[in-house]
């Protein structure tokens, strides 16, 4: 999934793991051990309202950049898209994240250690 990320430059910033779900990427700061200096990429497919629990748990946990897909949910009903969205921008702000839509059919969700350039510069 993200063989594309493999630069062959500082082998150390990019970890990959044998699972297709997420990706481990290292932060580059050498005062943090190891554990700590850890951020997963999951992606996920909104198919149904339902399925919004396993995310936000996910965003509580504070180590974890999330790429949403909502293409499913948007063709499905857009009204449980609202109910999806609104929840999801009401736990990022309780952990102090970000959310950002890109294209029309991705969400972008950050924990509060990753910034969110939203522009052009």
């Amino acid at each position: 999934m993200a063989s594309f990320l493999n630069f062959k430059k500082k082998p150390e910033v990019f970890v990959e793991d044998d699972s297709d779900d997420y990706l481990s990427i290292t932060e580059v700061n050498k005062k943090t051990t190891k554990e700590d200096s850890l951020l997963d990429v999951r992606v996920f497919v909104l198919d149904n309202y339902e399925n919004i629990r396993d995310i936000l748990d996910i965003i509580r946990g504070e180590k974890t950049l999330c790429l949403i897909d909502i293409h499913l949910l948007r063709n499905k009903d857009p009204d449980e898209l609202r109910r999806a969205i609104d929840k999801l921008k009401k736990t990022v702000e309780a952990v102090a994240g970000e959310v950002v839509g890109f294209h029309e059919n991705w969400i972008l969700v950050s924990p509060k250690n990753v910034f969110i350039h939203k522009g052009k510069n």
